[in-house]
């Protein structure tokens, strides 16, 4: 998969990317305490019953990993990449949780929401 150029989706500390099957977040310039972030997606549905067995009876389907887990540094720059369900989605709320050692320092995360459509 490779990230489309053009406008992100959505626009906080990272630009947010919508591609067919994945999320994209990409900051540049990044620096040293962006990897020390969750970075996490709240995927709606656009039928509650698509959701997968062990989530039935929710109305969302929750993912969040380490940045380490799922992203990479590069020239400067930094991108982590979250896979979307197979299911049609009509939303998604993503973001980036500080880490533990982040949070007693001070730092905070971010969320936006995104019409999704697929």
């Amino acid at each position: 998969q490779r990230v489309v150029s053009g406008e992100p989706a959505a626009r906080s500390r990272f630009d947010v990317y919508l591609g067919d099957r994945a999320l994209f977040h990409v900051r540049g310039p990044c620096v040293r305490e962006d990897a020390g972030y969750t970075v996490f997606m709240e995927v709606v549905p656009e039928d509650p019953k698509d959701l997968p067995g062990w989530l039935r009876g929710y109305s969302t389907e929750n993912i969040a990993l380490p940045f380490q887990h799922s992203g990479v540094l590069f020239e400067g720059k930094c991108m982590a990449i979250l896979s979307l369900p197979d299911y049609p989605i009509s939303g998604i709320r993503t973001g980036q949780k500080p880490r533990r050692h982040l949070r007693r320092k001070g730092h905070r995360g971010w969320e936006v929401e995104i019409r999704a459509g697929r």
